[in-house]
């Protein structure tokens, strides 16, 4: 079978409504339908085609040389420093103050702009400095994280909610090799940042595992990232549904309604036949241990009579 592309996508949807493909807002139509069935069917589930992983490199603290800064000021002039463009974004503490400092530009090796003015009411001269990488932005083409690991320890990163660690893990000082991670939003380029704690002690790889993003398909080429055989069924019965609403003439025709049906079955059917392998078994929990009563797994009555 060949593979079908956005264009074959798009002739077998308008032949099953009747569509004239030669109506330019029509075609637009059929492209519309098409990516929100995809968009919709890439939503209801984790699907394991869509999996994907990359690498986040951690950095490590810089402190080398000195840096000055007036009281009031925003610019850090630095002593024997190797300042980069890769700075910019990170925070820098200054010795005798707790505070830190966003970098928001980066003007030579010697000297960085921050964000908010120095608070000390006397100046700092040839002080010492740290300069942290505090948030790691992944790709853009993540949708959903699904995992961190430690890729030299294969050790899982516990995923820790933001409320949690301001509440339990208030020392921004420590560092070392990272057992957590928070979730602080979108970066300037709308992909996902996370925040490891505690904060990286040397140059070390975490393998990321994550849900892709879908994109809408555009050149006739294009192929969609639902698996093949759920092309001509799934993936144009949400498409159809979409296409019987808009030429629904009035209340009574149902089609759309039967089509949707027929679309919902169909993503429980891809649901069931999503796991590639089977080499699974439900696990027993007893409900007292979940509910902290027990802690033992005791059987049901009379069992093995």
């Amino acid at each position: 079978m060949s593979t079908s592309t956005f264009l074959t996508l798009q002739s077998e949807l308008k032949s099953r409504i009747r569509f004239d493909s030669g109506e330019t807002d029509q075609v637009t139509l059929l492209k519309r339908w098409i990516n929100a069935a995809q968009q919709e069917l890439h939503s209801r589930h984790d699907w394991p085609w869509a999996f994907d992983r990359e690498i986040v490199q951690t950095v490590a603290d810089v402190t080398a040389g000195t840096v000055s800064i007036s009281a009031g000021g925003t610019t850090v002039t630095g002593s024997s420093t190797s300042f980069a463009s890769s700075d910019v974004g990170k925070f820098i503490q200054f010795s005798g103050s707790d505070d830190w400092y966003k970098v928001t530009a980066f003007t030579s090796t010697t000297s960085i702009d921050i964000e908010k003015p120095y608070t000390q009411t006397s100046a700092l001269s040839a002080g010492t400095y740290i300069l942290r990488k505090v948030f790691y932005s992944l790709s853009s083409s993540v949708e959903k994280i699904l995992t961190i690991k430690r890729t030299v320890s294969g050790q899982k990163l516990e995923l820790v909610h933001h409320r949690e660690y301001d509440l339990y893990r208030p020392n921004p000082e420590g560092t070392g090799k990272s057992d957590s991670y928070v979730i602080y939003g979108y970066d300037s380029s709308n992909n996902w940042q996370i925040c490891i704690d505690p904060p990286a002690d040397s140059i070390f790889n975490l393998e990321v595992r994550f849900k892709k993003k879908v994109t809408d398909m555009s050149a006739d080429d294009d192929v969609s990232i639902i698996p093949e055989k759920w092309h001509s069924t799934v993936l144009l019965d949400g498409a159809l549904y979409r296409a019987l609403e808009y030429v629904r003439s009035d209340m009574s025709d149902r089609r759309a309604e039967v089509k949707r049906a027929q679309f919902e079955d169909g993503i429980a059917r891809m649901i069931l036949d999503a796991e590639p392998t089977s080499d699974m078994h439900n696990v027993l929990e007893n409900r007292e241990r979940l509910l902290g009563i027990g802690h033992t797994f005791r059987l049901p009555a009379k069992y093995g009579e």
